[in-house]
């Protein structure tokens, strides 16, 4: 049975383009994994409408005789998980959808909430901050920073790696969904006083001047092309040497990307964000909309393009790729079905007394079949194989079991140089029950938060569809082929 996952968000006022878009990006991961999307939103404009409908999510239309918490409560009711993203949902709609659903993720990016009931909590900005979140339920867990940061599909691709010394002449310019205060007109004048910048400028689907700015841009003879809506941004980052941006969710996109940036604030809530991009070395700051002159702009265009900042371009490509890496929507993704999977099994570390057990499961002839020896396995090799990798401390055995205390399958994971190689077996007679998938996300949980790897991978024959299903459920992803004793393997990566 898939997993159903219910949002409920908004695209109304000036920065509601942003939430629904990140919110694709998680509705992606969680299709990625296996499971089905319903969004609920009540104020929809039809482009987003409509690649809403192109994700194959399904949109529920809010019913006029109830209330906007009633709503969400009854889809609540039938989902695993609800996700509330918006600045206009307070403490009381966000306690009554959590004593409704089975567990909530609350997008919060402001410490808004008196109080926080929610079984995740997540704040991908750079400003993110625990004490933020004090005021929170035992049993509530916060995702905190760009290691979360929710970036659509098409981000988890690797950047390309830059050149900060190559001289500058590409500049993307991305100002929003809307740009209520006209500052894209602002960025163009500023250009039109840098003979050497061909700049490409996106132009949001809710930008009601694209025809004005479009004669604007004739001035450049070329120079300055204006594009439409993108719904992939990650071409367009990849071919520009430099970046001007809002403060908004684009900073995380553009730092993914390893793209540096000058950040211009056009939202009262975007000031911190660019702040802390400026003072932690990862982007450069303009200063807040009314403030920058189109010739105070194009002065410190000018500067950030020279041969003297290339330094400072090196080291903003550097952090933006050690703040994101793309991997955000999975790794929440992954969080959300690793508790929904804690209902199910749980995994202790194994000791001699499951020596007998975990041998009998690898003999078995299934085991047998899909592993790359398939000798059977002598109790003289194994019981001292065994004790070895139970005092190995690059070995972490565990035993999973269902809530009724039975074993039901063998995790190992070794670790060489912060890099785990995971092995997993599930007992016969548990096999078929769908426990796969759950059992390799709460001991992946469980190894991450060891801290002893940064990454786990998984070797898998390519003929053993049902286990690349599992770990593709869990949110592994395919990266090269490996040799395994002469053999191909399939090397699946989580980060």
């Amino acid at each position: 049975m898939k997993p159903k996952l219910v949002i409920r968000a908004d695209a109304s006022g000036r920065m509601g383009t942003g939430h629904i878009m990140r919110c694709i990006a998680l509705a992606q991961a969680w299709q990625d994994m296996g499971g089905e999307v319903s969004l609920l939103a009540r104020e929809l404009p039809a482009a987003l409408a409509d690649r809403v409908a192109r994700e194959g999510i399904v949109l529920i239309a809010p019913r006029l005789d109830h209330s906007d918490v009633d709503d969400t409560c009854t889809a609540a009711a039938e989902a695993d998980w609800v996700v509330i993203d918006g600045y206009q949902f307070d403490t009381v709609f966000a306690d009554r959808v959590s004593s409704s659903a089975k567990h909530t993720l609350f997008v919060d990016d402001l410490g808004q909430l008196d109080h926080y009931a929610a079984s995740l909590v997540l704040n991908q900005n750079i400003t993110a901050d625990s004490s933020t979140y004090a005021n929170q339920a035992t049993h509530t867990q916060l995702l905190l920073g760009g290691r979360y940061a929710l970036l659509r599909r098409e981000f988890r691709c690797t950047a390309t790696r830059r050149d900060a010394a190559t001289p500058i002449e590409r500049v993307l310019v991305t100002l929003g969904g809307s740009d209520p205060d006209n500052v894209t007109t602002k960025v163009i004048d500023a250009l039109l006083l840098l003979p050497h910048i061909h700049a490409k400028v996106i132009v949001g689907a809710a930008n009601p001047r694209r025809e004005e700015l479009a004669r604007h841009c004739l001035q450049a003879g070329g120079r300055i092309e204006l594009l439409p809506p993108v719904e992939n941004m990650v071409p367009l980052m990849d071919e520009a040497q430099l970046a001007i941006s809002a403060g908004g969710t684009s900073v995380l996109e553009l730092a993914s990307r390893g793209l540096p940036t000058l950040l211009i604030a056009i939202a009262d809530n975007q000031l911190a964000i660019c702040e802390t991009m400026r003072d932690r070395g990862v982007m450069t700051y303009a200063g807040w909309h009314t403030d920058v002159s189109p010739a105070a702009l194009a002065l410190a265009l000018d500067e950030f393009t020279s041969e003297a900042a290339i330094p400072q371009r090196a080291q903003f490509i550097e952090r933006g790729l050690e703040l994101v890496d793309g991997q955000g929507a999975i790794r929440v993704a992954r969080e959300m079905l690793a508790l929904t999977a804690q209902r199910l099994v749980r995994v202790r570390a194994a000791t001699m007394n499951d020596a007998r057990r975990v041998l009998d499961w690898a003999n078995d002839p299934v085991t047998r079949s899909v592993s790359f020896n398939q000798t059977l396995i002598s109790w003289a090799d194994h019981e001292p194989w065994f004790a070895r990798r139970l005092a190995d401390a690059s070995c972490l055995l565990l035993i999973g079991e269902d809530l009724q205390g039975n074993a039901i399958g063998m995790v190992r994971f070794d670790v060489a140089n912060r890099i785990a190689t995971i092995s997993i077996n599930i007992a016969p007679e548990h096999r078929q029950r769908g426990l796969g998938t759950a059992l390799i996300l709460v001991a992946c949980r469980e190894a991450v938060a060891s801290g002893a790897a940064t990454q786990i991978r998984a070797l898998i024959k390519p003929d053993n569809t049902a286990s690349q299903r599992a770990f593709q459920r869990a949110g592994f992803t395919v990266a090269d082929d490996e040799d395994v004793a002469g053999q191909r393997a399939l090397c699946m990566v989580l980060n």
